[in-house]
């Protein structure tokens, strides 16, 4: 059993993921709808969401570099500030119209999520070996508050001030930015940037002929891409298909419960069956999305399943490949590592929440799930490559 000490963190970094998911959840549930509102060209409509992708993308090495010289508490209470950047700037977009502010929000909240994306490696850093797998499923087992808290809040929030719609809802934004403070606070971590390793650090080429690092850096990479990548996309095709903005926020916090929920189980199963196992899981699973998103846009009821194992198939594919790449690296490599794993996932994940837009408004909903089955196969196919790997490796050495 782990201490309580360890226990205390893991509650409070559970905490700290269901705020700073609630923000993101937020922000995705009404990203594209204003973008589509303010953009000069319809085909721009998801940039506010590809300017928050890239901003994770630019963020992810300093913030890593940063933890690593100052600590995780300060690093998290900057990222809490770049987020109240994002909230008032957010209000400026909606209150001026102006959709270049939009985007400017976006990029501020992409940075402090980026920030926030380390909550999972600080808790595999502050637990003991056999309970890190946990660790990390029991950390975004607070996204599971955030399915609730971020697509309602956004809903509510809407119409707060009657004359500008969705200024309320970055109000909100503001708010939840302020509680994750409070929340940071509380943490007692380990000071991992103070201490001396044992085993120094390889150098990166060394790194990089490591199978599982690889392995771990494609399945996080390319399943994330593909969860952002259609679930960008889904307000855009649920309010074409003339339903209702609240539709759209009840499918997008049905899929967020879908990302966080399997927390209670992922850890356990990983540590049973192997994150390989779990990774190839996630991949099947998000292949039943595409198939369900691709039964037709007739019925409202198609979009619910598709978005529920999006969720799923992201959860097992993302815990599992970060439970790999933490089994693959020294503690004196986890700056360098973590930060490239970060830049690989972020900058996938910008292209595709780009090309969401111009393929959606270009070739439909039905060519853009289509068109993600192609990263899931990869993923499956070079996960098993290199299982087979490790049972003949393993053979050898016996």
């Amino acid at each position: 059993m782990p201490s309580p000490e360890v226990r205390r963190n893991v509650i409070v970094l559970s905490l700290c993921v269901a705020l700073s998911a609630s923000a993101m959840s937020l922000l995705f549930t009404v990203a594209a709808v204003i973008g589509y509102s303010l953009a000069p060209d319809k085909s721009l409509s998801t940039l506010p969401v590809s300017a928050t992708m890239i901003a994770m993308l630019v963020t992810t090495a300093p913030a890593a570099f940063m933890m690593k010289r100052y600590g995780r508490r300060i690093g998290f209470a900057v990222g809490c500030f770049i987020g109240m950047c994002g909230a008032i700037s957010g209000m400026g977009a909606v209150y001026w119209g102006n959709f270049w502010l939009m985007c400017a929000a976006g990029a501020f909240i992409g940075s402090a999520n980026a920030i926030a994306m380390q909550y999972r490696f600080a808790a595999a850093e502050a637990a003991p070996a056999e309970f890190r797998s946990r660790a990390i499923s029991f950390t975004m087992l607070g996204g599971v508050l955030a399915a609730f808290i971020g697509p309602n809040l956004a809903s509510f929030a809407r119409n707060w001030f009657d004359t500008v719609p969705f200024l309320g809802t970055f109000c909100a934004l503001f708010g939840l930015q302020l509680l994750l403070l409070l929340a940071i606070s509380q943490l007692r971590l380990p000071e991992t940037h103070k201490k001396v390793h044992d085993e120094p650090a390889r150098p990166l080429g060394e790194i990089f002929r490591v199978p599982g690092v690889l392995v771990a850096i494609v399945g996080a990479a390319l399943g994330y891409a593909v969860m952002s990548f259609v679930m960008t996309a889904t307000p855009l095709a649920i309010l074409d298909c003339n339903y209702a903005f609240g539709d759209a926020a009840f499918i997008i916090q049905w899929h967020v419960v879908g990302m966080y929920a399997p927390g209670f189980f992922t850890g356990s199963l990983i540590r049973r069956f192997g994150s390989l196992a779990i990774i190839q899981i996630g991949a099947v699973i998000t292949l039943g999305c595409l198939l369900f998103g691709l039964a037709g846009v007739d019925l409202l009821a198609n979009f619910w399943p598709a978005l529920v194992l999006l969720g799923i198939g992201w959860n097992f594919m993302f815990v599992g490949a970060t439970t790999l790449l933490t089994e693959n690296y020294r503690p004196a490599e986890q700056a360098r590592i973590q930060a490239i794993n970060e830049f690989a996932v972020f900058g996938t994940v910008a292209v595709a929440s780009l090309s969401a837009g111009s393929i959606y408004a270009g070739a439909g909903w039905s060519v853009l799930l289509m068109s993600a089955g192609l990263p899931v196969g990869l993923v499956m196919l070079i996960v098993a490559i290199y299982a087979v790997y490790k049972r003949n490796l393993a053979r050898k050495t016996i």
